[in-house]
């Protein structure tokens, strides 16, 4: 059940990459907050596109249960939300390919209840 779950389909892909989607953009989002920086970086290149989506709002949301589930490691010394960058993003795209067979599974779970409730 575990390997139907996991295995990669094209909804489960396709949520996947919005997800991914939405945490690029709000990462270009994160340009706003770097105004008090003595020399801030350039303005990313599609920053003025992005700017009116709530892109950082949802993407922090998003990241909500994955704080929680690696505060654990952080208690130990591991803390990969604010250590190492590359460390963050391997768990950002395992947890996002998680939550998309997640989100998946509990479609087709309701969707098959729905069937034996009219049948």
């Amino acid at each position: 059940m575990l390997k139907r779950m996991l295995q990669p389909d094209w909804r489960k892909l396709f949520l996947f990459a919005v997800l991914i989607a939405i945490a690029i953009g709000a990462h270009i989002q994160t340009w706003a907050f770097v105004d008090d920086m003595p020399h801030p970086p350039p303005k990313p290149p599609l920053y003025d596109l992005l700017r009116p989506l709530p892109l950082w709002a949802l993407w922090i949301f998003l990241q909500a249960p994955l704080a929680l589930l690696l505060w654990p490691l952080r208690l130990l010394g591991l803390d990969v939300m604010r250590g190492d960058l590359w460390w963050f993003r391997v768990a950002g795209i395992i947890y996002f390919y998680l939550l998309s067979c997640l989100v998946v599974a509990v479609l087709d779970w309701l969707k098959g209840r729905l069937r034996r409730q009219r049948g």
